[in-house]
């Protein structure tokens, strides 16, 4: 028996084929996947390109394929759904398959019983959570506006915040002024101004700036050190909503950290997060899983495959 696992990502996509027992037979890669950022026809390729590598590298096809579990960022609601089951079910044929939000391959991924609670930082930010009687809560993950806030985008954007402040005099003075101009290329703020007027930046220049903040922050620059801060700090108090909707407050509970900005492993990150976590749920206590979210959706397929075959007994 071969399943599929695939974790979508909004900057790359990732495909697995396993065996029964999670050993991985072939592996594959694509782009950003997350609809809502590069649209679905952008999202569909990525998908496509990443199965079909996976399954090329494991001389199967399609029909060898006994269940597929898709981890999507940007999988959020039913509007979400409309567009991206019959994307799926394109690429996937007559395959059974589960679309799902990426979150939920991290709590599998992280935890042996599939009970936590997971928070995404990486290019945005996602929070869900399982509890012991199976109930499950998602949060909506969606954007600033609709009460969701983290990741990169907005790390990326409150940097340039805070540089234009701090090369105005508005606030206080950080290197970011400094730093994020060598980013564009640009020897000046106001060179930075005229590129984002353009609507000019570049997926590169996105990427290079919650990096930039990071690596300021390790050298003291005390704005830089404040945004990552603040944003761990709001992290957890999403992740602590979670815990207290799912009845879990009182609990020894796993919060599951995954995403590029989590896995940098920054203490500033994760020690305001679990602070805010520890307000409201004491006894939780952080989990960066040493095995990729795609790892995660293996297990889900592996677990529903199971469940009907206990079922059809």
């Amino acid at each position: 028996m071969y399943i599929l696992g695939v974790d979508v990502g909004g900057t790359k996509t990732e495909c697995v084929v396993a065996d029964e027992k999670e050993k991985i037979m072939g592996r594959g890669f694509g782009g950003g996947g997350n609809h809502q950022m590069c649209g679905i026809e952008k999202a569909s390729e990525s998908m496509q390109k990443a199965v079909s590598e996976a399954l090329a590298q494991a001389d199967l096809t399609l029909t060898d394929v006994a269940y597929a579990v898709f981890g999507i960022s940007g999988a959020d609601g039913p509007k979400d759904m409309e567009v991206l089951v019959p994307a799926v079910k394109k690429i996937m044929g007559t395959v059974q398959v589960k679309i799902l939000n990426d979150a939920w391959l991290g709590l599998r991924a992280g935890t042996e019983d599939y009970v936590g609670v997971v928070s995404i930082c990486g290019t945005g930010a996602a929070h869900v959570g399982r509890n012991h009687n199976g109930q499950e809560l998602s949060l909506r993950n969606l954007d600033y506006i609709m009460g969701n806030y983290g990741g990169g985008g907005d790390l990326e954007e409150k940097a340039l915040h805070y540089a234009f402040r701090s090369e105005e005099g508005t606030w206080q003075k950080s290197r970011l002024e400094d730093a994020i101009p060598e980013v564009f290329g640009v020897e000046s703020m106001e060179e930075v101004c005229a590129i984002l007027r353009d609507d000019a930046m570049t997926k590169e220049q996105r990427y290079q700036l919650p990096i930039t903040v990071f690596a300021l922050a390790r050298e003291g620059d005390e704005v830089s050190r404040s945004l990552i801060s603040s944003m761990g700090y709001e992290e957890g108090k999403y992740a602590a909503a979670v815990l207290q909707r799912l009845g879990m407050c009182d609990e020894p509970v796993p919060a599951v950290l995954i995403g590029s900005l989590f896995r940098t492993g920054e203490p500033l990150l994760i020690d305001a997060y679990m602070k805010a976590l520890w307000e409201t749920a004491p006894k939780a206590y952080a989990v960066i899983p040493e095995t990729a979210p795609v790892m995660g959706a293996v297990k889900l397929a592996i677990d529903a495959v199971k469940e009907q075959q206990a079922y059809d007994r």
